[in-house]
């Protein structure tokens, strides 16, 4: 009868001790669990940042040459007037808070500029050329917007700039570059000159302009 009871209490205390490494070894479980999610959530909120800040520099670089721009190439003895139009593809809105990566890579999938660039010469009716190109990605980081397309007779590139008297090509470029940068950084808001190239259908010669905001 004493070994039974003692068999009983040693089966008792061992099922007592089963359970309870059980019931241990799920909450390990679930805290690895939880750790493992909460781990997750901070490199997808910490990836959503790092793509928010670049969609946002795109914002800022689109939202500083929206508008109308016009100017004058001379072409031989010809002056043409251009006038260029450039608008983005989509609203542009800011968000105060952290969105979702779906929210944010739909914008940077359709943020672009759509532009409108016309050749006229003026003392010929009916002689405008226009140039449509929608959804262009601009380089932001060099400041360059090509306008090379099939829609297109003539090549345009243009650069941010903010000086009409400077006209050697690298030092163009290397403004071009520095100001794209305050530009990304929201540090210039609003770029109101651009400096340009352009290269005739018929010609492979390049003729510089300047172009202002209206």
């Amino acid at each position: 009868m004493k070994n039974i009871v003692t068999i009983i209490l040693l089966s008792l205390t061992f099922y007592s001790c089963s359970k309870g490494g059980d019931e241990r070894l799920k909450e390990q479980e679930s805290i690895r669990s939880q750790e493992q999610i909460n781990a997750q959530n901070e490199n997808q909120r910490e990836w959503a940042e790092k793509m928010e800040k670049d969609l946002n520099q795109r914002k800022h670089f689109i939202e500083a040459i929206e508008g109308s721009f016009s100017g004058e190439v001379a072409v031989g003895d010809i002056d043409f007037d251009i006038k260029a139009r450039f608008t983005s593809s989509i609203p542009i809105a800011y968000s105060d808070r952290i969105r979702t990566l779906d929210e944010i890579n739909y914008d940077l999938s359709n943020l672009a500029l759509n532009m409108n660039i016309k050749l006229e010469n003026p003392r010929v009716s009916n002689s405008a050329v226009s140039c449509i190109v929608e959804n262009y990605r601009p380089d932001i980081n060099k400041g360059i917007i090509n306008i090379i397309s099939e829609s297109c007779k003539n090549i345009f590139k243009l650069m941010l700039a903010d000086d009409f008297t400077v006209s050697d090509f690298q030092t163009q470029e290397r403004r071009a570059t520095q100001l794209a940068q305050s530009v990304r950084n929201n540090e210039i808001e609003q770029i109101d000159i651009l400096s340009g190239l352009f290269e005739s259908s018929v010609s492979t010669n390049e003729y510089e302009f300047k172009l202002k905001r209206d």
